[in-house]
């Protein structure tokens, strides 16, 4: 991947913004778990440098710890680092005060943990990855729980990636379906931004939007080959997941990578976390949510025109889909009340415009579902562990955990008939 052309093919974007990122080397290749010393000395990556990893990511990366010879680390191994903790990424920033880089090794929580330590101490930050497992390789933000609640944190990409592809290929097919999950949930953050664009004029940027669907069409072009033990086809995932990572600082926001089928899965796991229920992996419950939510908006089709009213926001009846601690945070992300921002008489204008993204940004409901299972994808919510009561639950009321206007947040603003959200 030429991190440099995608720069130089948004230069003087007609969106009127200067994209930048701040990722500099992407390497990923067969055998480079013996050549990230190398690979981190050419991009000038510090010396000294806080290597943060858990027992299963170290395990599968041999030769690593050999290939920095030439550093000056120390290293923290945790048992399982399945959740990302605020708590986790304080302790990591104490830890690493005396050193100039943070070196993560591993995906998902690792990574995350690590990401925010790093930008809050202006540490630089590489990331090993060791699984194709979600696309927060190379975002700026980091999700990570407090309370069991899950809040983005606004942070820096890393500045170096590296990948062995025969350590992604050999990583558990579990994992490589979530990150095939986990990139289907672009097809619904497309339409969700621009409703955002067309109801309160948010920023919207359309080459953006273009590199992701090359980033979601090259994966879906793997369909076949995801569960494999292919070390090319395991290389198009995490490329895939890098580019949308990447799209994500072009935009300074998380819109182009995730809508709200990602907050329907970060319902389902603040849920889960408050009653000690291991919550899943995140692409996981990405990809079922997915699926969820362009069966919904599918149903809209049907709809040629709307009457959209202003919403009667009832707070009391959203704080008991929540737990008390995390009450403060409700009324952050709704009151004011994000809704109230909607231009209807523009809604009303690009309706059209809805349907078409509706009907083309969005897979057929019943295609996306056979794709799913070709690629070991969860489509059943007995499989996540997930009741249709809490599934639906979760589509009601997820939105209110994010100040963010989604197609799914203001459906029953609609005037049409409300009994849309189904299974």
């Amino acid at each position: 991947m030429d991190l440099q052309a995608i720069l130089k093919n948004l230069e003087n974007c007609p969106c009127g913004r200067k994209h930048s990122f701040d990722l500099k080397v992407y390497e990923a290749d067969r055998g480079l778990v013996h050549k990230v010393g190398e690979i981190l000395k050419k991009a000038e990556f510090p010396k000294k440098i806080y290597i943060v990893t858990d027992e299963n990511a170290f395990r599968v990366s041999e030769g690593i710890l050999e290939s920095l010879a030439d550093f000056d680390y120390e290293i923290k191994i945790y048992p399982d680092m399945r959740y990302a903790y605020l708590s986790t990424s304080r302790e990591i920033m104490e830890a690493a005060k005396d050193f100039d880089g943070i070196l993560s090794i591993g995906t998902g929580s690792v990574n995350d943990v690590c990401r925010y330590a790093a930008a809050q101490a202006n540490k630089a930050f590489a990331i090993f990855a060791t699984a194709p497992s979600m696309d927060g390789f190379a975002s700026d933000s980091a999700p990570l729980i407090e309370n069991n609640f899950k809040i983005s944190y606004a942070c820096r990409q890393p500045s170096v990636v590296i990948a062995d592809t025969e350590i992604l290929a050999a990583s558990p097919t579990e994992l490589k379906a979530a990150g095939y999950g986990d990139i289907l949930g672009k097809y619904v953050g497309i339409v969700d931004w621009k409703v955002a664009n067309y109801t309160i004029g948010e920023y919207y940027c359309e080459n953006i939007v273009n590199m992701v669907r090359k980033a979601v069409a090259d994966v879906v072009a793997m369909t076949d080959k995801i569960t494999a033990c292919d070390p090319d086809a395991a290389k198009a995932v995490l490329d895939s997941l890098i580019l949308t990572g990447c799209a994500m600082q072009l935009a300074k926001s998380s819109r182009p990578a995730s809508g709200s089928e990602h907050v329907v899965s970060h319902y389902w796991e603040i849920h889960k976390l408050e009653k000690g229920i291991w919550p899943d992996f995140h692409g996981k419950k990405v990809g079922l949510a997915t699926l969820l939510v362009v069966r919904i908006y599918k149903q809209l089709l049907a709809y040629k025109s709307i009457e959209p009213h202003k919403e009667n926001l009832d707070l009391e009846d959203v704080f008991k889909h929540y737990s008390p601690a995390n009450r403060d945070e409700i009324i952050g992300y709704n009151v004011p009340n994000p809704t109230d921002e909607i231009d209807f008489a523009s809604f009303k204008a690009h309706w059209n415009d809805v349907l078409d993204s509706i009907e083309n940004d969005l897979p057929d409901a019943d295609k996306l579902y056979d794709m799913m299972v070709k690629a070991g994808c969860v489509t059943e919510l007995a499989d996540a562990n997930l009741s249709p009561e809490f599934a639906l639950e979760a589509l009601r009321y997820s939105p209110y955990m994010r100040r963010r206007i989604t197609l799914l947040r203001i459906i029953h603003m609609l005037g049409i008939e409300e009994d849309l959200i189904k299974l």
